[in-house]
């Protein structure tokens, strides 16, 4: 803009302003201005009442875990032949690896090379043994002693060759070396969790979980998000309710057996929280398998001072309100306590009745 019309402009801009400013009023000049609308201020008042903070948790009834199972060796799951919640029995064959066929194929290659040598062993000594019985000279004997030494030596070199030290166990060695790409129960019971076909695994896996049918448990998460903010606030043996789905109306005490690691002794890899429950299953409380919901009371105070969140403001670390005082708005810092969705506790800087402003 060039500066003459600038010079211009502000020169003009007070005359501008002037003439609205008479805007509105009347033929004698000597109206009245038309008011802005002022906003209402909302206030709140300190009370005193009972604040209670629950956590609610869903899952569902399953076996206590007594046993965990794992294949003898690393590979991929092939077979899988239980399936969760099925009972099992002690030597039950579970599931089995791809990695079984090479594994057979090798065993039968090994058993036919074992067999063929204690046969070449047997013959010589069945033959030693009919020399020394029919008369025979020495020198022939003699011979055939020495067949059984290099049959004997024969048998020994083909079992070191695949890693056989007996031939009396040899069968049961080959047959352990098939198993290792096997699982079997080695309880009886209820699976409780299993490996996937394809799945890979290791030794130091756990391929299935077993649980005792006469022992169960509810096997929740925390319903809130993060779960970490309830998780701390509850500790193992503390007391709970639990409800079933399908009847709401059938509530039963319990206690929490385990939380997860940090805050209990449970596996830290997972938000599990197990919880059994007083009174035994049966038809008419709980079964296996049964859907459930869990409520904790993580805290209850009674007779307390408190405001809703939104009269309460944080700065800069502080906690403050305004006060509503005769001397116009007050800024008062406070401490809170509990706290939650509609209620906050006052610990100290306020007393019952006093009318705070929100923003």
């Amino acid at each position: 803009m060039k500066p003459k019309r600038l010079a211009t402009v502000v020169f003009l801009l007070p005359i501008f302003l002037a003439l609205l400013a008479g805007c509105g009023q009347g033929p004698g000049g000597g109206g009245t201005p038309t008011p802005y609308p002022t906003l209402a201020r909302v206030t709140y008042t300190v009370q005193r009442g009972d604040i209670v903070i629950n956590a609610k948790l869903s899952g569902q009834i399953e076996p206590v875990a007594v046993k965990s199972v794992s294949f003898p060796m690393d590979g991929h799951v092939d077979h899988v032949y239980v399936q969760p919640n099925e009972a099992v029995t002690k030597g039950e064959l579970l599931a089995d690896l791809i990695e079984l066929k090479d594994l057979e194929a090798k065993a039968q290659e090994i058993r036919r090379a074992v067999e063929r040598a204690q046969i070449d062993l047997e013959i010589a000594q069945t033959l030693l043994d009919k020399y020394k019985s029919g008369g025979f000279s020495t020198y022939d004997i003699k011979l055939q002693e020495l067949d059984v030494q290099l049959a004997q030596l024969s048998l020994d070199e083909t079992l070191a060759q695949y890693g056989l030290t007996d031939a009396s166990t040899a069968l049961d060695a080959i047959e352990a070396q098939v198993n290792a790409a096997r699982v079997f129960a080695p309880i009886d019971g209820l699976i409780i969790s299993e490996v996937a076909p394809a799945q890979v695994v290791t030794s130091d896996s756990v391929a299935f979980v077993i649980g005792d049918s006469n022992q169960l448990e509810a096997v929740t998460t925390p319903d809130t998000s993060p779960p970490q903010d309830v998780l701390k606030m509850m500790f193992e043996g503390m007391p709970v309710t639990v409800i079933s789905n399908a009847n709401p109306d059938l509530q039963m005490t319990g206690k929490i057996r385990q939380l997860p690691s940090p805050y209990g002794t449970g596996d830290s890899g997972n938000i599990i929280v197990r919880i059994v429950m007083d009174k035994p299953p049966s038809k008419d409380t709980y079964q296996s398998g049964d859907k459930v919901s869990v409520r904790v009371e993580l805290a209850n105070k009674k007779g307390v001072l408190w405001l809703p969140p939104a009269a309460i403001h944080e700065v800069g670390g502080r906690t403050f309100v305004i006060a509503d005082t005769g001397l116009g708005p007050q800024r008062i810092e406070i401490e809170i306590g509990l706290k939650t969705q509609d209620k906050v506790e006052i610990v100290s800087g306020l007393t019952e009745g006093q009318i705070v402003i929100g923003l």
